[in-house]
């Protein structure tokens, strides 16, 4: 039987078969320390920003409200609860026949509240009840609301007339104007920046708006419709002028 041949490792001799394994993890080591040392040039890559300003303008316009917000409240007193909520509630198709036939739309017409009481006597005994319904109107245009008031007040004497709120609600020329002098003010504050920086004004990048009504303020008191039915002439009402602003956000490039 052939006998392999005999491997001195003291002599330096060493086998075929212990050469490659070694020739390869070697090539396995390059390629991986390669690659790890490749990395980091491919994050360092730099990252440019445009240079902006970012500013805030205000504008306001004003303009005369064009409509009238006011409550009607009809009321009635009676023994038992079904004769108290009849009468209130023909009370109150007396006064929105009025209205309707002084042009307010059924659109413009609500119920805000209707109320039912309890009433006693001194010893705590029930003696009957009373009950109320209000019926808020938006009128307009704002010169036919003396005349509707005077029409709703003269369709029942058990009718109070309060809560009167202006409003103008064919705003869109008012907004344009005031959103105009919003941007204008917001543009002469970056140009002041932009050349206080030594820097061109560039392009605008974005702009964020908000549109502030004016804020109604109802006149929380009341009069009685015995009052209008004494003269029976229009009730004389005036809206004054109110103011709508807007506020523009803009963001521009300085170049």
């Amino acid at each position: 039987m052939p006998r392999l041949p005999n491997t001195d490792l003291r002599s330096g001799l060493r086998s075929p078969w212990l050469v490659a394994p070694v020739a390869v993890v070697v090539a396995v080591l390059l390629v991986v320390v390669g690659r790890d040392r490749a990395a980091p040039a491919a994050a360092a890559t730099p990252v440019t920003t445009a240079d902006t300003v970012t500013v805030s303008g205000v504008g306001t316009a004003d303009g005369a409200p064009d409509t009238l917000t006011v409550d009607f409240t009809v009321h009635a007193a009676r023994a038992d609860v079904q004769s108290t909520l009849d009468t209130v509630a023909a009370e109150a198709k007396r006064v929105l026949a009025a209205l309707h036939k002084a042009g307010v739309l059924e659109r413009n017409l609500r119920t805000s509240d209707l109320q039912l009481d309890r009433n006693y006597n001194n010893h705590g005994v029930p003696i009957g009840y009373t009950s109320s319904e209000t019926i808020e109107a938006r009128i307009t245009p704002l010169a036919d609301a003396g005349r509707t008031i005077s029409s709703a007040a003269d369709a029942t004497p058990h009718v109070d007339i309060g809560n009167l709120g202006f409003d103008i609600a064919h705003d869109d020329q008012l907004v344009r104007q005031a959103r105009s002098n919003a941007f204008a003010d917001a543009k002469s504050r970056a140009s002041q920046y932009a050349s206080l920086a030594g820097r061109p004004l560039g392009q605008v990048q974005s702009i964020r708006e908000t549109v502030q009504a004016p804020p109604s303020y109802p006149y929380p008191g009341s009069f009685d419709a015995a009052g209008v039915l004494e003269h029976r002439a229009p009730v004389p009402i005036r809206g004054g002028r109110q103011s709508l602003t807007v506020r523009v956000t803009v963001v521009w490039a300085l170049r």
